[in-house]
């Protein structure tokens, strides 16, 4: 069975929706920035992986990396070999051109540093070497945090990631909605992901603003334009990012609605709240699977959580 290292990094308040992503992707507690698993997860889907190797040889000295590498013949052609500085302080990481060149010239092909077509990592962790194919993040999703239309109560890019993946918990075969989607933020970043997604706004201005935001950056999904009471259609996972503050007129009561109705439409569903609702939600006798207390700032003035649930 394939094995997998992956890295992760993240700002001091992002911790928390960190370690809550990795659960659900990866079913793991996250102890450490660095971790092993024999599950493939493209890095680019999550904000906070960084790197992926998927473990070919893993040795005590680098030199036996060199030495198997040259015994079982390793070939590639248009590859580049790149040091992976995997944690802070990494004392190798002022080697790494000079240790990913040793590692180039044992390898039988031809490499390419403009545009390589397989890459391959080395680094050193706890005392082992190990050298793989590496998968980087592109952070090609960046670009949606300059989408043309958004509000100030609106969700960031990194928690919009974080929702598409404890939805499906990283399977881009489930199907999803997003039944108050807003501006698009959370559809942006499940067509990104390759997502089968729906959203359903019941503003039509703010639905124009969704769709307008997608065609900005040529992704296809379908917006309704109505209440998401009236969605019929069973998916794997629904998203519910609760209205709430100045912006919404809606009253606890038509919150707890839209959470009944989501209830009938999928088995797992992930609600965004901006107060703790642990009592409401139990109330509506939902099974609590898991749940976040993501903070904005590192002061935590706001937060918002964030709720697995299931039938």
């Amino acid at each position: 069975m394939d094995q997998f290292m992956y890295n992760v990094n993240y700002n001091i308040q992002d911790h928390n929706m960190c370690a809550f992503e990795m659960k659900a992707l990866f079913d793991i507690e996250l102890d450490d920035k660095v971790f092993f698993t024999n599950k493939e997860v493209d890095p680019s889907i999550s904000p906070f992986l960084k790197n992926r190797i998927k473990i070919i040889y893993k040795k005590k000295t680098f030199h036996e990396i060199l030495d198997l590498i040259t015994a079982d013949d390793f070939r590639a052609n248009d590859f580049m070999v790149k040091y992976v500085g995997m944690y802070n302080r990494d004392p190798n990481i002022n080697q790494g051109k000079k240790l990913s060149k040793e590692i180039g010239l044992r390898i039988y092909g031809y490499p390419s540093f403009q545009s390589p077509k397989i890459m391959l990592g080395i680094t050193s962790y706890q005392g082992y070497w190990y050298f793989g194919y590496l998968k980087q993040n592109n952070y090609e999703w960046r670009a949606h945090k300059q989408k043309p239309y958004s509000f100030s109560s609106a969700l960031g890019v990194n928690m919009a990631k974080v929702l598409i993946n404890v939805a499906s918990r990283g399977e881009p075969s489930k199907r999803l909605i997003d039944a108050c989607c807003g501006v698009g933020t959370v559809l942006l970043e499940g067509v990104f992901a390759g997502y089968d997604i729906c959203g359903w706004e019941i503003n039509p201005r703010i639905a124009r603003l969704a769709r307008l935001n997608l065609d900005h950056y040529q992704y296809k999904a379908k917006i309704v334009t109505g209440d998401m009471k009236e969605i019929k259609e069973q998916v794997d996972a629904v998203i519910v990012d609760l209205p709430y503050n100045n912006f919404s007129r809606f009253d606890e009561e038509q919150q707890l609605d839209i959470i009944r109705h989501a209830k009938q439409i999928a088995d797992r569903m992930i609600i965004v709240t901006s107060t703790d609702i642990r009592e409401q939600l139990c109330t509506e006798q939902l099974k609590i699977i898991d749940y976040c207390r993501a903070e904005k700032t590192v002061k935590g003035d706001f937060a918002r959580y964030i709720w697995i649930c299931e039938n």
